[in-house]
């Protein structure tokens, strides 16, 4: 087996701002496992982490990984032998690829799924300035589903623009750690008012204690607060649900997992993403398809993608084909 990697940087289609920060472009790392005349695929994005250089870590992890590897290693040894992270991701989601296509049977076989049909998917409305923030919220018709980025001094004025422009939307609203407790408070009967569905990371991790046995009518689930399956004892206390990332936790073998113990926990289940292409959407789909909250298709933000795409019709997204993934 050889494993090569590369870097790659990809421009938003415009730029993508939240409570935390305002990007132009992602950067991803993709693997490939080659196996005689097999290839295997994965992707993930080096998302703001806990390395102080994401790039050279992620290097140096792939790079372990494929000494492991080649010495025999599987998924279920990544686990023990890397961190939860964009390295993981991308390996696990290459042996899977690459095991899909020695044994003839997709990835959703494997697990023990049924056949995958199309998914709704969210799609994001960005923290950007009124002039982007409401031609955004136009583009959006024909799109059920909305999560609309929050965390400015004017969050009800654009909850309110939001109605006006999308009276009928299927809401969510990801704050992004831009609430202090009080401001949650504050928030939450604005929010019913909204018909607000579930709020996403309100605070931030230091402030999480607020949430302890905080009335809300509104579910509260937790992404910046929540990385891998250590996380969940302390999530099931103090939130309503968790966001399963990829990236974060480190791929679809540790995504499994969690997803299996958070329903144990009686956990509401979102799977939600970094913006990647549809290679990275692809593993995904795998367990967004059976969430509650779904916001996987990153790919529909980037000025390019990896072909054959995962297509979004009306907000609903197609599975992807063997060819791409799986």
């Amino acid at each position: 087996m050889e494993l090569s990697y590369a870097f790659l940087d990809i421009p938003f289609s415009l730029p993508y701002h939240f409570a935390r920060a305002s990007l132009l472009a992602t950067r991803l790392v993709r693997v490939e496992l080659r196996d005689g005349d097999l290839r295997g695929r994965g992707e993930a994005t080096l998302f703001e982490s806990r390395f102080p250089d994401p790039k050279a870590a992620t290097a140096e992890q792939v790079e372990q990984a494929g000494v492991a590897l080649g010495q025999g290693a599987g998924r279920e040894d990544l686990l023990a032998l890397l961190p939860a992270g964009a390295a993981r991701n991308a390996v696990d989601a290459a042996l899977w690829d690459l095991e899909a296509k020695r044994s003839g049977r997709r990835v959703w076989e494997t697990i023990g799924l049924p056949e995958p049909a199309p998914v709704e998917d969210m799609l994001t409305v960005s923290l950007a300035d009124e002039t982007q923030f409401v031609q955004e919220l136009k583009d959006s018709q024909g799109r059920r589903a909305l999560k609309l980025k929050l965390g400015s001094p004017e969050d009800v004025e654009r909850l309110e623009l939001t109605r006006a422009h999308r009276p009928d939307a299927e809401l969510v609203v990801d704050v992004n750690c831009g609430w202090t407790p009080e401001r949650l408070v504050a928030m939450l009967p604005v929010l019913a008012r909204h018909d607000v569905r579930m709020v996403e990371q309100p605070v931030r991790p230091e402030h999480e204690e607020a949430l302890r046995g905080l009335p809300r009518q509104v579910p509260l689930i937790a992404d910046e607060s929540f990385y891998a399956e250590e996380d969940l004892p302390r999530i099931a206390e103090l939130y309503d649900g968790v966001n399963v990332k990829l990236d974060k936790c480190g791929g679809l073998t540790a995504a499994l997992r969690i997803v299996a113990q958070a329903r144990q926990r009686d956990l509401r289940i979102m799977v939600g993403c970094f913006a990647a292409t549809s290679l990275a959407s692809a593993a995904a789909f795998q367990v967004a398809q059976h969430a509650e909250f779904r916001d996987i298709a990153g790919h529909l933000i980037l000025t390019e993608d990896v072909q054959p795409s995962m297509p979004c019709v009306d907000g609903w997204l197609s599975p992807p084909t063997p060819e791409l993934w799986g």
